[in-house]
């Protein structure tokens, strides 16, 4: 998946649920909200076994939406 960052030109490749909860806590352009908070809970709940990373990948797509971040997806979703 790639996101681009509101005031920022270039694409950020997403490696995977720590590098999207690193996006999140340290460079997210809005940083409240159900969505963001929802991405947060399930990026914690992959790292504690209770949730599949896709999970957690649908709650990111979620923040993102609600943030005003674009994305794309590597399988052209």
């Amino acid at each position: 998946m790639h996101i681009r960052l509101p005031g920022q030109e270039s694409l950020i490749t997403v490696r995977g649920t720590g590098h999207a909860a690193a996006l999140l806590a340290e460079k997210w352009p809005v940083t409240h909200g159900l969505a963001f908070e929802h991405a947060l809970a399930s990026f914690a709940a992959v790292l504690e076994g209770h949730i599949l990373p896709d999970e957690a990948r649908e709650a990111f797509i979620d923040a993102a939406d609600a943030a005003g971040v674009r994305w794309s997806s590597d399988d052209g979703a």
